[in-house]
Parts: C-alpha cells; structure tokens; sequence
C-alpha cells in the first residue's frame, strides 16, 4: 500500500484498522533498556509558560502535566526547557538551574512527579528524584526507579535559542548579541523577498549574533550536561537534545546559520557540536546507564543559498547518529523561524510537510537498521514521527506500516490531552462490534479569519473581543506591509499555547477565541497560574 493511499480514511478496513491500531498500544524497548508503554508520545510544544525571564517549573506547569500524566502517555516530553537563561526564545521558557542543589532540584522532582502519577503533589509527598549527589556510575538501574511500567516516561527536551533569541525579552541586555556558530543574521535568507518591513523587524528583534568561540562552545556543552544531570537527579527518565528549528544545535548543522571554517564547519563536520554533547551526557558517572537520550532532528536540513529540502543531507545525519550506538530514538521534524514548516498549518505546507515527515521516518528506520547490522551490540534507535497525525488511520497506517516506531502527538494533545485513554476505550467498543467514530475525522480547524467561531451572545466578553479583532482586520488590510514569515505562521501556535492555560486548569479548549485574540494574550497577557496550595 502507498503512503498516499495509507493516508486515505475511506480506503481502511475496519479490521485492518484494528489490527493496525491495536499495534499503538503494544510496549517497545528503547536501546537503553527502558520501556515505552505504547507508541502515543505527548510531543514538545512550545508553551510560554513562565513568568517573564523564564525560571524553574511552577504550580501552573505541575497543574498542566499531571493532566497529560493522567492521559497514560507512552511518553511526556516538556517544551523546549532552555539550558541558558541569556537566550531564551520568547521570554518565558522554563530554565535549567545554573546550580544544583536541594532546593533549586525541588521543582523539578515536582513536575516529574506530576507526569508519573497523573497528579499534583507537594514536594515532600514527591516520590521522584534524589539528593543531588546520589547520581554516579553506580546509580540504581531502571527497576529500581521505576514506579510503575505502564506510567508514562517522563522527558525533559533540552535547547539553546542561539541566534533565534529575541533582543528584548531573550534574557540578555537590550541590543547585546546572543551566541551562534557564525555572525548570520536570523532573517537573512529571506531578507530581499520579504520586504522592508520584514527586513526592519527582524533588525529590531533579532541582533546580528558573535561567533562562538571555543570556549563558548565548551561552555554550552557543559550547559546541557547539566540540564541532563538535572533531569535525571529530579527523577526524569531521560532528555531530548533539540537540533531542529533552527536552535542552537541546528544552527551548527545548517550551512546557512554556519559558515565556519574550522572544526565545527556545517560542511565538514555538521554534527560535531551535537556529537560532543551527547557523548558528554553518556560520559561514565554522569546520569544513570538506562537514561533516555534523544535527538529532535529536522527531516530536512537547508542550503545556504536555498530553501530546497535536503533531504539526502539529513539521512547522512541520522546513518551518522546511529553510528554512534548513543542514541535512543530521534523525532524528526523540519523548518525553522525562517522557513517555519513545523508551525504552519497552511495548506501550501500540510500536504507536503506530512509526506515528507513520514517518508523521512520510513527511510530513517531502513538506515537504522543497516547500523544495527554493522555496529553490532547496541539495538538502533527508535524513529518517532511527529506532524499531521490527527487521525486515527493516520495513526495506525504509520505504526502498521511500520513507517516509524514512535507517534509525536502535538497540537492534538493540546485538545485532547487524555488521548490515550480515550484511544484505548474507543478501540475496545470497536473491538466488541460496537460503533465508536473517536478520531475518524481531523479535529476542528480553526477558523481561517482568525476571529474565532461565533460566541453563543454579541454582548459577552467574547463578543467584545471579536469585535476589537475585526477592527484590527479592517486596518491590517489597508496597510501594505508584509509581516516575517514567523509571524504569519504563528498564530496557531499561540491558539494552542493559550489552551494549555485552560487544561492547566481543568478546562477545555475554547474555539470562540480565534488566532488574533489568542496571539494578543500571547504576547501580552501572561498566564494565569493556579493557586499554590495551602
């Protein structure tokens, strides 16, 4: 069967939906040893979160993952957590202590906690982490942290903004520049194309970054030891090392954010700078052998005077990364704030993004494969696939066809953020001969004006808001001016960033509120935390 037929709902049988479906709830061993209880995996989201600065977790955050713990998730993975607070993205990125201590650990157990037990707890009921110098060669081995093998892993997604931090609100002095292998401008691909507007904006957003030197870079790499060293001290099951959209670590990989000449060049040795972290992680002493270790990687990298996929480039990263028997599994994605394929949900982009992402995983496992047969001992990493899985045929043609191992499940965690249970009662009515129609369709779509579905009453809040929203539309439309890319591409994102706000408070999403009313309370409106308790 083709991909593109895979992906035609009308064309599955229902037994073989089953069967295929049935597939997402089997466990699978990651090469470390540790058991992912099924294949639904809580993908990365971006959550803006934090108070402005960025910090530690917090009692919204905790509130927000136990309601995904509860979800059984095969696998939790946070938002990107920043191993540098002077580069932050956004500005309110939940950030890796520059110390660890007791007290500064005690959030951190908290919100591991919350993923594994589905609930929030105080700190001192917290059964997750250890004193901070308990972690060595001799640390205790998966059965005896484990909790319990059908709660979800719990994973913190480790990243640098590098170039892409903001100039106002990334952590640092205004106008300072942040770090990145080369002085390459976020913006700059597009600079001519996009107008001059665009070109001003990024100016005032984005400085012209210093080129790292090599203590920089060594710096950083001890940055995101440290982060794994945390997680791992806190009762995390693993980290995830983010070398996609366009952060630190990609900016090494890409020739159009590198343009180094010497040891860490994009061209003759791309990966250098990821490799050095990851064999830092797995250093004897520093986090427990059976930790998980992942790689977030763009399905297709760019060249320096293009924005044509390279996706033979990519391949040769992954045949590399399997070549180091390190790993555990890699998610692929693509894009970055340049070319912003894995945030927009355009139709210009959808279709392609989404065979591209599962072409890539199929093609990635065959490579991983091959590894395995070369580089005898250690199995391959797993494959996850993260984009466009909002079905439940799409689920299952992936997982039966054995196009990935793994399903990055974002946007949809977001609106269902108990999934998994819900699958899994859906599938047992089918299974029975009942009817059940659960994720047979793709989910709303929001709508395309950005206001947002009409509120049940014009005299409400809501009704209000949508009409101020409108009035923007109305000026926005006479002005000629073209917004970054980014921009254009963000408020999805925003939507379901703001969501989060309602699920960290038992709520559910609100498709009243469009893209623009959602985009403001983004950026200017933070989000309500719930009560501490008592």
């Amino acid at each position: 069967m083709s991909q593109e037929s895979d992906h035609q709902d009308d064309r599955y049988d229902e037994a073989e939906l089953l069967a295929h479906a049935q597939q997402i709830f089997t466990p699978v061993t990651l090469p470390c040893g540790r058991v992912v209880p099924n294949r639904l995996i809580k993908a990365p989201l971006y959550e803006h979160f934090s108070p402005p600065g960025g910090g530690p977790p917090h009692a919204g955050c905790f509130a927000l993952y136990a309601r995904w713990g509860a979800g059984r998730w095969g696998m939790v993975m946070t938002g990107n957590v920043q191993v540098d607070k002077r580069h932050l993205s956004l500005g309110r990125d939940m950030v890796i202590p520059e110390t660890i201590t007791h007290e500064t650990l005690a959030p951190w157990r908290q919100l591991a906690n919350a993923i594994h037990s589905g609930a929030v707890a105080d700190e001192e009921e917290s059964p997750s982490g250890s004193p901070p110098d308990s972690i060595s060669k001799d640390a205790p081995s998966a059965p005896e942290r484990d909790h319990g093998r059908d709660r979800p892993l719990a994973v913190v997604q480790l990243s640098h903004s590098g170039r892409q931090s903001l100039n106002f609100f990334g952590g640092r002095k205004p106008f300072e520049p942040p770090l990145a292998p080369s002085p390459v401008r976020l913006g700059q691909l597009h600079a001519v194309s996009d107008g001059w507007f665009s070109r001003a904006l990024h100016r005032i957003t984005h400085q012209v970054p210093r080129e790292m030197t090599h203590e920089d870079i060594t710096t950083t790499v001890a940055a995101f030891v440290r982060g794994a060293q945390v997680a791992a001290q806190s009762g995390f099951d693993g980290v995830q090392i983010h070398a996609a959209h366009g952060y630190l670590v990609s900016q090494f990989i890409s020739p159009k954010s590198n343009t180094r000449t010497d040891e860490y060049s994009a061209e003759s040795d791309p990966l250098r700078f990821l490799r050095e972290i990851v064999y830092a992680i797995r250093a004897p002493g520093v986090v427990p052998e059976d930790f998980v270790l992942g790689v977030k990687l763009n399905s297709a990298d760019y060249a320096r005077d293009t924005a044509e996929p390279q996706e033979s480039r990519a391949l040769d990263h992954v045949r590399e990364i399997g070549s180091w028997q390190l790993v555990d599994f890699i998610e692929v994605s693509g894009g970055d704030y340049e070319d912003p394929q894995f945030i927009d949900s355009t139709a210009a982009f959808k279709s392609p993004r989404q065979v591209i992402f599962e072409s890539f995983a199929e093609r990635s496992k065959e490579i991983l494969a091959e590894c395995s047969l070369i580089e005898a001992g250690r199995p391959p990493p797993l494959v996850c696939v993260t984009g466009g899985l909002d079905t439940l045929p799409k689920m299952a043609s992936v997982i039966g066809h054995a196009h990935a191992d793994l399903l990055g499940i974002g946007r949809l965690s977001v609106i269902r953020p108990l999934l998994p249970v819900e699958l899994q009662a859906s599938l047992e009515k089918r299974a029975s001969g009942e009817a059940d129609s659960f994720l047979m369709s793709e989910p709303h779509k929001l709508e395309e004006n950005g206001l947002g579905m009409r509120p049940p009453s014009y005299f409400s809040w809501r009704g209000l808001e949508r009409l101020f929203c409108s009035l923007l539309l109305l000026i926005w439309a006479v002005v000629p001016l073209r917004m970054p890319r980014l921009v254009g591409a963000s408020g999805p994102v925003s939507w379901h960033s703001v969501m989060l706000r309602r699920i960290a408070f038992g709520q559910e999403v609100d498709y009243t509120m469009g893209t623009i009313g959602s985009v403001l309370r983004f950026y200017f409106i933070g989000p309500p935390y719930p009560p501490e308790r008592s």
